[in-house]
């Protein structure tokens, strides 16, 4: 399993997850210091089990096509195929019109989803000659509709939404399988972000056990906590007069209201 992103958060607890649950792991980030103080963890935390499994890290950034395809094929040296690729890298910064950051804005879709495009790029031209693997991204439920405050991360995931759903019909019928993953608000150092309160808020790791079950049905999306995810499915076939009505009181209140 290549983990691509799991130096915090969901990439780091499914890393966890995977390599207790008997898999190989390769762990994928930008940082090496990050990665390599994660393995030493995982060795720590599982070595009572007798894990034998392999726990491998690799430096790569999203952003740079290079970097992926340098990465990808020194891993294909170690091993012979790659059975599941979890994009895991994400950017995410609250940001008002007001106070709109064009720069900040631009990393976000270079990274949410720019980032998964360069992978697949690299890695389907594998799977499609193995004819198998499992291709997994992270995206998000402000990809289902537009959100006050969350505009250019929720664009950068809903284009990523659209791009699995395009993808998928093509994946499957070359023997591989395709995974979107919709979670609501999970406490990592990116919702750490957000002032408001996050309701039905799950830890890191519960977000991994749910992922991983997804993961083993190979369904193609994984949404949760679905109290949450329901809600706001429904609320994109609402009218728009509608929609805007509620999402309009979800709005930081300023001096003027």
């Amino acid at each position: 399993m290549l983990d691509v992103g799991a130096s915090y958060g969901i990439g780091e607890a499914l890393a966890r997850k995977f390599y207790d649950s008997g898999y190989d792991v390769i762990l994928s980030a930008r940082s090496l210091e990050k990665l390599d103080q994660l393995k030493q963890n995982l060795l720590n935390d599982f070595d009572s089990k007798n894990n034998r499994n392999e726990i491998l890290t690799s430096v790569l950034d999203v952003s740079d096509l290079s970097s992926i395809q340098k990465s990808f094929a020194e891993l294909l040296e170690k091993f012979e195929k790659i059975d599941l690729v979890i994009f895991c890298s994400g950017l995410y910064k609250p940001m008002s019109v007001a106070d709109f950051d064009l720069d900040f804005a631009k990393k976000i879709v270079d990274v949410n989803f720019m980032g998964f495009l360069n992978l697949l790029h690299v890695v389907k031209a594998q799977m499609y000659k193995q004819k198998s693997g499992h291709i997994a991204a992270i995206s998000s439920v402000a990809g289902y509709c537009g959100l006050p405050q969350s505009f250019a991360y929720g664009a950068s995931k809903a284009g990523l939404i659209n791009l699995c759903e395009g993808i998928y019909p093509e994946l499957q019928r070359a023997g591989i399988d395709l995974s979107v993953i919709n979670p609501g608000f999970v406490k990592t150092r990116l919702t750490d972000q957000n002032s408001f309160k996050m309701p039905f808020l799950i830890s890191s790791k519960e977000a991994a056990e749910i992922i991983f079950y997804g993961l083993e049905k190979k369904y193609f999306e994984i949404h949760f906590p679905k109290k949450f995810t329901f809600i706001l499915k429904f609320l994109r076939i609402l009218p728009y007069q509608i929609f805007f009505f509620l999402t309009k009181k979800s709005l930081p209140k300023t001096k003027d209201n």
